[in-house]
């Protein structure tokens, strides 16, 4: 199973603002989720605001960015449309790519 839309897009913005790597920006929301007892593949949008208010300000610290603030504000302003677009019908996986497109032959 692929990870949440919310997961995948607070890793984006994060990776966006912040400056961090893709794959920093991933370890540091897996980091945070974890810590916050919750799974990647199932993170909501109200999940991620408390991540991004209560435990992100100290990971991004401690890595010395700056602007932290501003970026955690960010990401607690995930749009609730990001939690519902695999309800939507967008595949959020490969397999689920190819599993449709088998059905058109």
């Amino acid at each position: 199973m692929a990870d949440s839309p919310v997961f995948e897009w607070a890793c984006d913005t994060l990776e966006r603002r912040s400056g961090l790597t893709r794959i920093q920006a991933r370890g540091t929301m897996r980091i945070v989720v974890g810590q916050a007892g919750l799974d990647s593949k199932s993170l909501r949008v109200s999940q991620l605001h408390v991540v991004a208010t209560r435990l992100l300000p100290k990971e991004l610290r401690a890595r010395g960015l700056e602007d932290v603030d501003m970026i955690c504000e960010d990401l607690a302003q995930c749009p609730m449309s990001v939690e519902h677009r695999e309800e939507a019908g967008v595949p959020s996986d490969p397999e689920e790519v190819f599993k449709r497109l088998g059905r058109h032959n």
